[in-house]
């Protein structure tokens, strides 16, 4: 297997602290999770940025391949944090793609196709619950 790119982040302070790359070419500070305060940034905006783009290059990769124009197509990632009743925690994953001017059922081609392809997608196939929705 080769090689095609390597990021490495430092994580400091765990969900309440902060990550950035080595050379500083990247860093975000995380919000603590609140229930007075939604707002702010968690690991789980970085997975969903993270998922939403890979998955979305897959779907375009797919949709060159069968030679689909896609012009204006999104990919919107949603992770969630849950609690199981053994209270452990789990990500749920909901991927909604726009691909305006493809018909349906093409759209939900490129969709699964991409599924099967994502590195994301294969990561977590099988132990998280992916849901893929069409706009």
């Amino acid at each position: 297997m080769k090689t095609v790119q390597v990021a490495e982040i430092i994580s400091q302070g765990g969900r309440a602290g902060s990550a950035e790359a080595p050379d500083g070419s990247f860093s975000v500070k995380f919000t603590p999770l609140s229930a007075h305060d939604p707002r702010g940034v968690t690991p789980e905006h970085l997975f969903a940025a993270a998922y939403a783009a890979c998955f979305h290059s897959a779907v375009l990769a797919h949709a060159e391949r069968a030679h689909f124009k896609l012009v204006g197509s999104t990919i919107t990632g949603r992770v969630s944090l849950n609690e199981n009743n053994r209270g452990e925690y789990e990500l749920g994953v909901e991927l909604r793609a726009s691909m305006p001017g493809l018909a349906r059922k093409d759209a939900e081609h490129l969709l699964h196709e991409a599924h099967t392809t994502c590195p994301y997608s294969k990561a977590v196939r099988g132990n998280v619950n992916v849901t893929l929705t069409l706009d």
